[in-house]
């Protein structure tokens, strides 16, 4: 009888227990590349974006300092040796699912253009999806923000090294 007890109060106990996918939380785990950084307005002359890359692996920075022009970003990407992945890896990771219902261009912004400067994203995976948007410092969907605040810490960690 005692077994019986034991056995139904660890039933009991283990059935409270849930894993994130039962709490509806989706699985942050990407298997792509994000491409990253921010670019200067039109009026900038010099060195005026930083664009990062980071894949499963690595972290690698553009060293032509290219605008990203396009829909996606082509850069002469060099891996960066002094950059621990997995200080980084959040950028992959908490990067935020609506994202990826949005259209390429620019969060929240109709008529936003390149000529004002922002931030930049890129995403590709193995799956054959690939997005990129831009969006302004002060004009980003609600959901972006938080996310914002760990891509502006991410690149001054970066620019640092």
């Amino acid at each position: 009888m005692k077994k019986l007890n034991f056995i139904l109060s660890l039933s009991l106990i283990l059935s409270g227990c849930s894993s994130d996918d039962d709490n509806g939380n989706i699985n942050t785990q990407r298997n792509g590349k994000l491409i990253f950084g921010w670019f200067a307005d039109s009026s900038c002359s010099g060195d005026c974006s930083t664009i990062y890359k980071i894949d499963v692996e690595n972290i690698y920075r553009d060293i032509d300092y290219d605008y990203p022009e396009n829909t996606f970003f082509e850069g002469n990407f060099q891996l960066m040796n002094n950059a621990n992945y997995q200080d980084f890896e959040s950028l992959l990771t908490e990067l935020p699912n609506e994202i990826f219902n949005e259209p390429n261009g620019y969060l929240d912004c109709s008529d936003c253009t390149n000529e004002n400067g922002g931030f930049y994203l890129e995403y590709e995976d193995d799956d054959g999806f690939h997005k990129s948007w831009r969006f302004r410092n002060a004009i980003y969907p609600d959901y972006i923000e938080s996310y914002r605040s760990l891509l502006l810490d991410k690149l001054a960690e970066l620019n640092s090294l």
